[in-house]
């Protein structure tokens, strides 16, 4: 086995690989070295694991920026090692990452591809394919859309969470064709953003989108959507989308299907950010890297309220104008008069489906800690 030089061997959840000895660690920061590899993406990676082993229609898999070939060595060896994976970067030097990694893993499984992503996809099609960029995914997310199978799943990564969140809105507009805000709410927005752009991408294709899992952790945000084939399907799609009014004085909110204001947020996803079915048959495993964060967002995702939007406790605070509550009695408060859930965007936030008036008499009503 030849190992590439200046490379060191780790071990992340049950797999061992190489990666360049000097690698990321945290952060989107600045890219390090010519191969990338980031520490902090364990998460990320563990995910897809659980993912994929509780999603057994794929039989073919692509990793299509797949650097190091960390995530295909570790669905491979820890999730599924009857699928069929392509590992796939354009860089020579990354292919052999992934050469070394998949015969040190013993994976026969993995097939290594060194070409430009979309022309690929323009040749081979599969159930499931994972894009996680350095940066945006937005140049080849028309590409992956194209190369997906009859049902077929994408995991699709955005590290650009700043344009999307709304700290700048002229590049998301640019980027993803939508109106972005900075507000309590930005990450579950920016969310929405990402996931309604790949749904606008997909109906090109006459696909329809549903969204099996999404969320924001770390310097990231993170869907996995299956597409369904169809120009019924697509319209369904498009039609679900809409836009988020937000007025920051009185911190009111409103969901509509049509933009009502230039400030509208949006076109975004208003549809469920998570599938009920595929959470119920994922697992955090012992064997998993981040094993005690993986239980702990699996627990949040699993009771989170699908309500489009959610509220800090800070916030609300500061709309009463008193000191923030404890936020176990402001949850119980909640409760007793509509639903409520924590969710996983923020560790202080709140979903609830009351209205803003009655949400912040009941806040009021709170007493302090």
């Amino acid at each position: 086995m030849s190992v590439p030089s200046g490379s060191v061997l780790i071990r992340e959840g049950a797999t061992e690989f190489f990666v360049p000895s000097v690698h990321s660690e945290k952060g989107p920061g600045k890219r390090v070295g010519r191969v990338f590899f980031n520490d902090q993406m364990a998460f990320n990676r563990d995910v897809t694991v659980m993912l994929l082993k509780a999603y057994p229609r794929a039989r073919t898999a692509l990793d299509a920026m797949a650097s190091t070939g960390s995530r295909a060595v570790r669905i491979a060896h820890e999730a599924r090692p009857d699928l069929s994976i392509v590992a796939n970067d354009r860089d020579p030097e990354a292919c052999e990452y992934i050469a070394a990694n998949a015969e040190h893993t013993g994976s026969g499984n993995i097939e290594v591809s060194n070409d430009d992503l979309r022309c690929l996809l323009a040749r081979r099609v599969f159930d499931y394919i994972d894009l996680d960029p350095f940066g945006t995914p937005v140049p080849f997310v028309p590409a992956v859309m194209q190369g997906l199978k009859r049902h077929g799943v994408a995991g699709i990564t955005a590290t650009d969470t700043a344009p999307l969140a709304g700290t700048y809105p002229k590049k998301c507009l640019r980027r993803y064709g939508a109106v972005s805000m900075r507000s309590p709410f930005g990450h579950e927005t920016g969310l929405r953003i990402l996931i309604g752009h790949i749904a606008r991408e997909a109906a090109k294709e006459d696909k329809g989108l549903e969204c099996l899992l999404s969320f924001y952790a770390d310097h990231y945000m993170r869907a996995y959507v299956r597409v369904v084939d169809g120009g019924g399907e697509a319209d369904r799609t498009i039609a679900g989308l809409g836009y988020i009014d937000y007025d920051r004085t009185t911190g009111e909110r409103s969901v509509s299907r049509e933009r009502t204001s230039p400030r509208s947020i949006g076109p975004l996803w208003l549809g469920p950010l998570h599938d009920a079915e595929v959470l119920a048959g994922m697992t955090a495993g012992e064997n998993l890297q981040t094993m005690r964060r993986c239980a702990k967002y699996l627990d949040l995702w699993g009771q989170e309220l699908d309500v489009p939007f959610f509220y800090d406790n800070d916030e609300l605070a500061s709309l009463v104008g008193t000191s923030p509550r404890r936020l176990e009695s402001v949850l119980e408060a909640l409760g007793a008069s509509g639903r409520v859930s924590r969710t996983h965007f923020s560790p202080t936030g709140i979903r609830t489906d009351l209205a803003l008036r009655d949400i912040l008499s009941i806040y009021a009503s709170v007493k302090e800690r």
